[in-house]
């Protein structure tokens, strides 16, 4: 069977973006996502549009320093990756995942928990390329901010 990935964002607060990671098919597994609110693709400052983007697992790099996934083809933007951290000021447009939210700093925004595991295990459930598909999620408190 092949593995499916979807990423549904069910919260743009107008500062961050907070979502869940399915995978279905021979494996089953769901993580909580962590990403910047949506403006407009900026680079470094936006979410990426939803739809379907093509993955890779990639080795550490320079700018993350462990084996992480990569997302290709995003349009007009480059670098974008599912990888740790724990604030959506550790994005820079990217995907955060995690175990579970929280407000680690008080700041009244949600973080997110065990990163690096929960992406230790994406990386060890995953093929080496797949689609992933990202929506907003109906019926949500989502909004996009323009």
């Amino acid at each position: 069977m092949t593995i499916k990935c979807d990423i549904i964002r069910t919260i743009d607060n107008g500062v961050q973006t907070t979502g869940k990671l399915y995978i279905t098919g021979d494996t089953v597994f769901a993580c909580d996502t962590l990403e910047r609110t949506y403006l407009n693709n900026q680079r470094k400052l936006s979410c990426i549009p939803a739809g379907k983007y093509f993955c890779m697992k990639v080795d550490a790099s320079e700018a993350i320093p462990y084996p992480h996934l990569a997302i290709l083809d995003v349009p007009n933007r480059d670098g974008i990756c599912i990888h740790s951290g724990n604030l959506y000021t550790h994005s820079k447009g990217c995907i955060i995942v995690g175990d579970k939210f929280t407000d680690i700093n008080n700041d009244g925004q949600q973080d997110i928990l065990h990163s690096r595991k929960t992406l230790e295990k994406l990386m060890s459930i995953l093929p080496n390329e797949f689609l992933l598909t990202i929506t907003e999620a109906q019926n949500q408190p989502f909004k996009i901010k323009t």
